[in-house]
Order: C-alpha cells, then structure tokens, then sequence
C-alpha cells in the first residue's frame, strides 16, 4: 500500500473520479477505514451536464495495484 501525502491522495482520487465521469471538488477526503477513502463527488450524467440537475453523492476509494479505484 502506498504511502499517500494528502497532494497525492487528492490526486489519486481526481484521476479515479476522471475515469468514472464524476466531478470531485478536490477537498480533502475522510479516511473511513485503513486504506478506504470517503469523498463527495458529482456524477456527470446526461441530467446534470444537459439539464442541470446535478447531485452531490458520497464515494469510497481505496488503492488497488498503485491506483484509487471506487469501492
């Protein structure tokens, strides 16, 4: 497991978000459990790009072979 420094997890947790089409606000994520990151994100679907009706909603993330990947 990676040691993360609090750039590095934000980081990490972007480029995840980026590969799943959520919009994270790059805040400081919630350690939820050894290795388990909690954070808030907006999924970009066809309602919130097009329509505006958009939704903050918690995640998890936790690091698999060198990457954050959702739980």
């Amino acid at each position: 497991m990676t040691d993360f420094t609090q750039t590095t997890l934000v980081k990490s947790i972007s480029e995840c978000c980026d590969r799943h089409k959520l919009s994270y606000n790059n805040l400081s994520p919630t350690q939820v459990s050894p290795g388990v990151w909690q954070f808030s994100a907006v999924e970009m679907d066809d309602d919130c790009s097009r329509h505006g009706y958009c939704r903050q909603q918690r995640y998890y993330a936790r690091e698999l072979d060198g990457q954050m990947v959702l739980c």
